[in-house]
């Protein structure tokens, strides 16, 4: 992708420099941030539908202020809104959701490790599509994410409480709709629309979703309100998003979408690093092993995409 421009071809951008690797490691740490944040809007009672209501809308505001400036707004074509419309549901409405109902029922770590696992769903759900090639590497990568996984829901082994294991599997559902989201993009994704206006739409058309079923559910929260920490949360989900979502483009524009899935690893251990900073989470032995067998598994992966890009390149 290129930003506010067309999505160029795997192999048009490899170039990796200083600026690069250091917008990677930023971008895994900011991203990792959203998660306990999502804990601290919670906790103070901000409720779920209103809060991914909120960071969407004020995601999508920021980034079309940003197209208006690149004079290149969203297409509102039919199939353009389809794009949005279904993109907003699978990338925004469902997972954000989702997430932030847990946030208070799972150390954020935990979270963060689970939303890691999307390029590995991604991965599966694109084969019978042909989007993917069959790669040995990615294979044998996906199982050993999904042995990290396992290790997670044991009950009584891994995690802080037997409990919270059937939270740990309602999770799961999250990087499902990321994974989704992808394939959709991948299979109707306008070619001509750029990844600006793209996440601008899909950003746009996730609040538009949520709105209704937000107001239905009676989960209004007036913004700004007489309660300051859950306004912060808010501010401070809204402005993750947005710095995400500009860091992900230009990485992309950089040096490709390859280099960009490593910032993964960044994250896995930023996520643990801000659940303990802030909420005192505990790491034991074998959320360590878990961790070592999903970067394992991002590490083969990365490999194999990396080895079909240089071949690709030859040919």
């Amino acid at each position: 992708m290129k930003s506010g421009g067309a999505l160029p071809s795997p192999a048009a951008t490899t170039r990796v420099g200083p600026l690069a690797i250091f917008l990677l490691l930023i971008t895994g740490i900011v991203y990792s941030l959203l998660f306990p944040v999502n804990k601290i809007a919670a906790s103070h009672g901000v409720p779920p539908f209103a809060y991914v209501f909120w960071l969407s809308l004020g995601g999508g505001a920021t980034l079309l202020i940003a197209c208006a400036v690149r004079r290149k707004l969203p297409k509102l074509g039919l199939k353009n809104l389809r794009v949005y419309v279904v993109g907003g549901a699978l990338g925004v409405t469902l997972p954000m959701t989702l997430l932030v109902y847990l946030a208070p029922k799972l150390p954020s770590g935990i979270i963060t490790m689970i939303v890691v696992i999307t390029p590995f769903l991604t991965y599966l759900c694109a084969l019978p599509t042909r989007l993917e090639r069959f790669r040995i590497l990615s294979v044998i990568g996906l199982l050993a994410a999904l042995g990290g996984v396992l290790l997670l829901v044991l009950p009584g082994v891994s995690l802080p409480a037997p409990g919270m294991a059937q939270w740990v599997l309602l999770a799961l559902l999250a990087p499902v709709c990321f994974a989704g989201f992808n394939v959709f993009i991948g299979l109707f994704g306008q070619a001509e629309t750029g990844s600006l206006q793209l996440g601008t739409g899909v950003l746009l058309a996730g609040a538009i979703l949520l709105l209704p079923v937000t107001i239905a559910t009676g989960q209004i929260y007036a913004f700004p309100s007489a309660q300051t920490a859950g306004d912060l949360a808010i501010l401070y989900g809204w402005l993750i998003n947005t710095i995400r979502w500009w860091l992900v483009f230009e990485i992309i524009r950089m040096s490709g979408t390859v280099f960009l899935s490593q910032f993964a690893y960044v994250m896995v251990f930023a996520g643990f690093g801000w659940g303990a900073l802030l909420f005192g989470d505990s790491v034991g032995i074998y959320i360590w092993a878990a961790t070592a067998l999903l970067i394992l598994g991002l590490a083969l992966d990365t490999l194999g995409r990396l080895r079909e890009q240089r071949a690709l390149e030859i040919v």
